[in-house]
């Protein structure tokens, strides 16, 4: 039998090929092996999951609210469970309880996924309320320039306070340090402090350090930030969007320091010194690892998403003077003093860009709160504050419109004890 006008036989060669695309192509529709697959893992690097369980330690002016925050978003996109202090912090400068965490029951063990706010640690408490697959990670800051930041905080702890500058303060920080005063722990050796480790002889500094590491894997450096979100991702293997941040709780700029108050004021700190120099060696031996030139070309992609981030999102590009914020929601809450800036987002964005933005934008308290009401459901009920007839997502206010949250916090926070 001829075929029609036009048309040619195939050859057997030609029917086998048109088959196998028939049938690649739908296996590739049923999800088979045709499926696009995704990238693989970098070279020398097998495929990885992506960790659940974290704990931060939240160590102060170092860079620590802008890590809770991608934690908080990763968090609350994925319904993970956080370990939550009643109030803003566990408990500090006491040492961290489990029985300050919101929901803990005895006994229990492991009950949440996510510990990352403000606690002096104690690794057999957060045991008590951790997996024990967690991974632990901190931040860690020069304590040279910690001391300049916390020298031009509000309020400033009872030694700065006295110091009539920074300046004297570093030409003689005994002269208006008094040990055992309340507040002075941040005055001296603070990092040390919040890592929960012992007063040592000089002797036992190296073994508490090489202690701490076994704990603590990987500890971030403030001066180093881009750098250490993507060895912090590399490491979670999470998404690469997941860590792109904006600066939370910032101040501005801290005050200049010389070469020779830089060295006294890291002699003055000398434990926490110790403690930077033995993390900063590291970190550096984690990137070298990682590999440099591909540490730079990853943290040049998370400089260009925060970048395109904040010009879609924010107001002027940037942040702004937190009187300057007309969402209540968004304005950081401003101790005595004040100073704090934060972000106001653009008009017209659309709802699922908004959302991003408004999560990337709030300040770690507000945040806090909401990751509350998700889990717990009700207002804070600090204090006697209970904001659930005007809190986002309830009832009479489903999208939070025109609430101040820095006015209902107010009431609700506790100043550190010598202001």
């Amino acid at each position: 039998m001829k075929p029609p006008p036009g048309c040619r036989r195939l050859s057997p060669l030609g029917v086998a090929l048109g088959v196998f695309v028939t049938l690649g192509f739908t296996l590739g529709l049923l999800g088979g092996p045709f499926r696009r697959r995704a990238a693989p893992p970098p070279p020398g690097r097998a495929a990885c999951r992506p960790r659940s369980h974290v704990v931060f330690l939240k160590t102060h002016k170092t860079g620590g609210s802008s890590v809770v925050n991608v934690l908080s978003r990763y968090g609350e996109s994925r319904q993970l469970r956080f370990a939550l202090p009643h109030r803003y912090q566990f408990g500090y400068p006491a040492p961290f309880r489990a029985e300050r965490v919101r929901g803990y029951r005895p006994g229990a063990g492991g009950q949440f996924d996510i510990l990352c706010h403000h606690m002096r640690f104690d690794l057999a408490e957060v045991q008590k309320v951790m997996p024990n697959d967690s991974f632990y990670f901190s931040i860690v800051r020069d304590p040279a320039l910690a001391a300049s930041a916390f020298s031009t905080s509000a309020p400033p702890p009872p030694a700065f306070r006295r110091s009539p500058s920074l300046a004297a303060f570093a030409a003689s920080p005994s002269r208006f340090f008094r040990p055992g005063l309340r507040g002075n722990h941040y005055a001296r050796n603070l990092q040390w402090f919040d890592f929960g480790l012992p007063e040592p002889g000089p002797s036992r500094i190296p073994e508490l350090l090489a202690g701490l590491e076994r704990i603590f894997p990987l500890v971030l450096l403030a001066e180093n930030f881009d750098e250490s979100l993507v060895l912090l991702r590399d490491e979670l293997c999470w998404p690469r969007d997941s860590v792109a941040t904006f600066a939370h709780n910032s101040r501005g700029a801290p005050a200049e320091l010389s070469p020779a108050q830089v060295r006294r004021l890291r002699a003055w700190n000398s434990l926490d010194w110790a403690l930077y120099s033995h993390l900063n060696r590291s970190f550096w031996r984690r990137a070298e690892k990682f590999g440099i030139s591909r540490l730079q070309r990853e943290v040049s992609r998370l400089r260009q998403r925060r970048e395109f981030l904040a010009g879609r999102c924010l107001r002027g590009g940037g942040p702004i003077p937190a009187q300057a914020i007309p969402d209540g929601n968004l304005r950081p809450f401003q101790p005595p003093g004040g100073g704090k800036i934060g972000f106001a987002l653009k008009e017209g964005l659309e709802e699922e860009e908004r959302e991003l933005c408004v999560r990337m934008a709030m300040p770690e308290l507000q945040y806090k709160d909401l990751l509350d009401r998700r889990q717990f459901g009700g207002g804070t009920g600090v204090w006697g504050c209970d904001s659930r007839d005007s809190a986002p997502g309830k009832a009479g206010n489903p999208q939070g419109v025109g609430v101040s949250w820095g006015i209902l916090l107010a009431p609700c926070l506790s100043f550190p004890r010598w202001v």
